[in-house]
């Protein structure tokens, strides 16, 4: 008996010994630390870009971070096959976010889509839903090499190969004193030719039907008619220029991803692409093909009008 007594005792001993003294009367010892769990860009995934395909689902407001490192500056562009993603690459990490402001920040529109150039480094990408539900897409990047030139068109150094501008862009000179004497001032034209500026909004439509002579005497077409100028400031009939591939014109006449049609939401004005509300809800689009009951067309209509001014 006195055995197990003693037993017993200094089995309480030890038990008690391993306490603290802490009011919480945790348990001390073992000297074993359990890591935090990692989220956000602390939780990247680095991938090897030069051959890179990813797949997964996202719910509605998900993130997923992607991480890569180039060796070289290249022009970074990027495929992803659902619209409403928002995409923002930063050049660190700080915490759970990326460190702000992002490098780059934008709307997928479902399709390819160039973003801008990227110098040797790590990048950070994340991805957010911003649809409601949960939506699998793909997404691929590409890394092109970088064509330095002017972009201009309307220049006279015009590079079409070039796919970044390097400042480069040379037009013509337009304050000679032959065009002051016989014309006036000055502009440049639609197509980067000298025009006269009294022809703007002087009740003709300047499509290239008229022209006048340059220096060399050479007949100059002059071409008014483009966005840049207000189609000849309303001389000639504004051109319907219409949306980028895969964006269409929603009911109130704002481009928006044609992916949204008959998705499994309602494109009621609910949720915005580009900072616009995306209206589907009307009888021109089946009421986004079926998502939507179609019961307030007549209110859209009237919206339309307000909306776009008319």
């Amino acid at each position: 008996m006195k055995k197990l007594f003693s037993f017993l005792f200094l089995t309480m001993f030890i038990m008690f010994g391993l306490q603290s003294c802490d009011s919480d009367d945790t348990i001390v010892g073992g000297g074993i630390d359990i890591e935090p769990e990692l989220v956000g860009c602390e939780a990247t995934t680095f991938y090897d870009w030069s051959d890179f395909q990813f797949e997964t689902s996202l719910d509605a407001g998900a993130t997923t971070w992607l991480g890569f490192e180039l060796d070289e500056t290249t022009l970074f562009s990027i495929n992803l096959n659902q619209p409403g993603f928002h995409c923002a690459i930063f050049e660190s990490c700080d915490g759970e976010l990326g460190s702000p402001p992002p490098l780059y920040s934008f709307m997928s529109n479902g399709n390819g889509q160039e973003v801008g150039i990227v110098t040797e480094g790590i990048y950070y990408l994340e991805i957010t839903n911003t649809r409601p539900g949960r939506l699998d897409f793909e997404f691929s990047i590409a890394l092109n090499d970088i064509v330095y030139g002017c972009m201009n068109d309307d220049a006279l150094n015009y590079n079409d190969t070039a796919n970044v501008d390097d400042g480069s862009c040379e037009f013509n000179d337009c304050n000679t004193q032959y065009y002051l004497d016989n014309y006036g001032e000055m502009i440049l034209d639609c197509d980067g030719n000298c025009a006269p500026l009294s022809w703007i909004a002087d009740g003709y439509c300047d499509d290239g039907a008229w022209g006048i002579y340059d220096e060399e005497g050479n007949e100059i077409p002059i071409n008014l008619y483009c966005a840049e100028l207000n189609f000849d400031e309303g001389d000639c009939e504004a051109i319907d220029e219409g949306c980028t591939p895969g964006l269409i014109e929603d009911c109130n006449g704002i481009c928006a991803p044609a992916g949204w049609l008959g998705d499994g939401f309602c494109d009621d004005g609910s949720y915005e692409y580009n900072g616009n509300p995306v209206f589907f809800d009307c009888e021109e689009f089946d009421f986004d093909n079926g998502d939507c009951v179609g019961t307030l067309q007549r209110g859209q209509r009237i919206f339309k009008g307000i909306f776009i001014g008319k």
